[in-house]
C-alpha cells in the first residue's frame, strides 16, 4: 500500500466528519520505511495525532529461516522488520502485530520461540502481548497447489503456537494475558 493512502483517508473522513465515525486501520508489512521516505513531516503528524487509527505490523516468520521460508526473500532482512518496527514504536501510534509462525522445521523451536519473544521484548516489554499469532490455513482454491513442504510448515505453526502461549505464560501474570489486546499499554504510547 502506498504511504499516502493513511493520510489521505485521514483527511477525507475529516472532510466529511466521519472521522468521530470511522476507525480507521491499516496493515505494515515491515519491509521499508516508506512512512519516514515519502511522507511529509505534516502527514507524519496527521497520522500520529489522529484518534481513530491503528496500524498492525506483520513479522513474517520467527526467526530468519521461517523468514525466508515464509517470504522466499534473503534472511538478512528478518531483522529488517525489528528496525522498522523499533522506529514505528517511537510515533505515536496505536500499535499491534502479528507474526506468521508457519516453519519447515521444528528442530529448536522452543528456543527460537523464545529468542523472537525477547527481540519484541526488546522493542516494548509489552510487545509480545499486543501480538497475535497469525493462523494460516489451507483454503479449498488452493489445496491442491500445495506442496508437502507448505502443508508440514502449516502444521507446525500449532506446534509454535503452543511454544509461544507458554513463553508468554512465563512472562506476564495470567491477569495481564487475559486483559484485551488495546488495553495493554505501550512503553511510549
Amino acid at each position: 500500500m502506498a504511504p499516502e493512502w493513511v493520510p489521505w483517508m485521514m483527511k477525507e473522513l475529516t472532510a466529511r466528519k466521519l472521522d468521530d465515525k470511522v476507525y480507521l486501520w491499516s496493515d505494515d508489512n515491515l519491509s521499508t520505511d516508506f512512512f519516514w521516505q515519502f511522507l511529509t513531516d505534516d502527514d507524519r503528524e496527521l497520522v500520529n495525532s489522529y484518534k481513530n487509527y491503528s496500524r498492525v505490523c506483520c513479522f513474517k516468520g520467527f526467526d530468519r529461516d521461517s523468514f525466508s521460508f515464509n517470504t522466499k526473500a534473503d534472511s538478512k532482512y528478518f531483522d529488517r522488520q525489528f528496525e522498522i518496527m523499533r522506529r514505528l514504536l517511537k510515533e505515536n501510534i496505536d500499535i499491534y502485530a502479528y507474526a506468521t509462525f508457519t516453519t519447515n522445521s521444528t528442530i529448536g523451536i522452543k528456543k527460537k520461540i523464545s529468542h523472537f519473544v525477547d527481540r519484541l521484548a526488546d522493542l516494548d516489554p509489552n510487545l509480545p502481548l499486543r501480538t497475535v499469532p497469525l493462523e494460516i490455513i489451507a483454503f479449498t482454491p488452493v489445496v491442491n497447489r500445495l506442496d508437502h513442504q507448505a502443508t508440514i510448515a502449516i502444521k507446525n505453526q500449532f506446534e509454535a503456537i503452543e511454544f509461544w502461549k507458554k513463553e508468554l505464560e512465563i512472562r506476564f501474570s495470567s491477569e495481564m494475558i487475559n486483559k484485551s489486546i488495546e488495553s495493554i499499554p505501550l512503553r511510549d504510547n
